[in-house]
């Protein structure tokens, strides 16, 4: 019985790993590089953000769905989605902390990342 509790106690206890050693949020650049010194606006579930002039770098929080950014100048204007993707960590923890452990990395996502830099297909004319 010992051993039983004992298990179930270090199943609670490494639940939530990626909650505990990820950051809730990453950086990230995003570039138009048909489009240079576009406005991009970035959304997901966690927040919203706001690029004055492309390329730039910036923080943005973590999240299980999607990130959403608009990017436009003058009267060219694009929405590119982009998907978040669970980290290594994430998988350690549902295999060490089951459900519970994989529902608290999703629902804080600390166990998803997006690219590192993101290339947004806007096209411009450059007179502009």
């Amino acid at each position: 019985m010992k051993k039983l509790i004992l298990a179930f106690a270090m199943l609670f206890i490494l639940g939530g790993c990626a909650s505990i050693v990820s950051d809730s949020s990453q950086t990230m650049t995003v570039r138009t590089p048909n489009c240079p010194e576009a406005t991009c606006d970035l959304l997901n579930s966690k927040g919203s953000y706001h690029i004055k002039e492309t390329p730039q770098t910036i923080p943005v929080n973590k999240s299980y769905g999607d990130l959403t950014v608009t990017c436009s100048k003058g009267k060219d204007s694009m929405t590119q989605k982009y998907e978040s993707s669970a980290t290594g960590s994430i998988w350690g923890n549902i295999f060490l902390g089951g459900i519970i452990g994989g529902a608290i990395d999703a629902g804080t996502g600390k166990g998803f990342e997006y690219e590192d830099t993101l290339i947004h297909p806007l096209k411009c004319d450059k007179n502009e």
